[in-house]
């Protein structure tokens, strides 16, 4: 795939996500597992993209394996699962076929030929052309994008939607209100926080709507023996 669908795929995602209200100072926070995987995955794609040398099918499928890898530890991350089913409908025809089909035709409609090309053309890297003997040439490459030259698949149109979305989520995240570990002694006293006793730093989602002081009118009530038995309601 070349870059700027995938450089559109990005802007699309912070546009959505500055619609939404989001920041892109929280994609530095995303919690990513295991980049190594990515790594892996764009190592294979650029080495089969720049060079013609070595077994470029089974490159790609390690770095298809890889990028499969990335995102199913990443999965916790809302759409990355699309970025997975993605890289699953390019994985299969390259595994079935030892190479990615590609539509004659749709070369034509991406004007990276001529017609009369046709039957002279040859691919490099870990594609080839689709014949009556291929299998599920429907995950090949079948969509011609003329402003681009170039030919994408299935798999290629639904990472690019996948990407896209984690971008708009991740942009979505907020910093939680963080108490200091001095906090948490005076939260396990009014019964909060028994949970946290093992904790260094509690976090704690102040968003909840809990009330202080309703907590500690009524333990200091608990203490006073003249005290009502009903505690008085806090006016915000």
């Amino acid at each position: 795939m070349a870059a700027l669908p995938i450089f559109l795929a990005v802007f699309a995602g912070i546009a959505f996500g500055l619609l939404r209200n989001g920041r892109l100072g929280s994609i530095a926070r995303a919690r990513i597992r295991h980049p190594e995987f990515l790594l892996v995955a764009i190592a294979c794609s650029l080495f089969v993209g720049l060079t013609d040398q070595g077994p470029s099918a089974a490159i790609a499928i390690v770095g298809l394996i890889g990028g499969l890898g990335f995102a199913i530890v990443n999965v916790h991350l809302a759409g990355m699962a699309i970025i997975a089913i993605g890289l699953i409908a390019n994985l299969t025809p390259v595994a079935l076929n030892g190479a990615m089909p590609v539509r004659a035709d749709a070369l034509v409609g991406a004007e990276m030929i001529t017609p009369d090309e046709i039957d002279r053309v040859s691919l490099t890297g870990a594609r080839e052309i689709e014949t009556n003997d291929t299998i599920l040439p429907v995950l090949g490459d079948t969509y011609p994008v003329r402003w681009t030259n170039q030919v994408v698949s299935l798999g290629d149109i639904i990472m690019l939607v996948g990407l896209a979305d984690v971008i708009a989520n991740l942009m979505l995240t907020r910093r939680r209100r963080r108490l200091p570990p001095s906090a948490i002694p005076s939260l396990e006293a009014l019964g909060w926080a028994e949970d946290l006793a093992d904790s260094t730093e509690a976090e704690v989602d102040l968003r909840e709507g809990v009330d202080l002081r309703a907590s500690l009118d009524v333990s200091d009530q608990a203490d006073d023996p003249s005290s009502s038995t009903t505690a008085k309601p806090v006016q915000d």
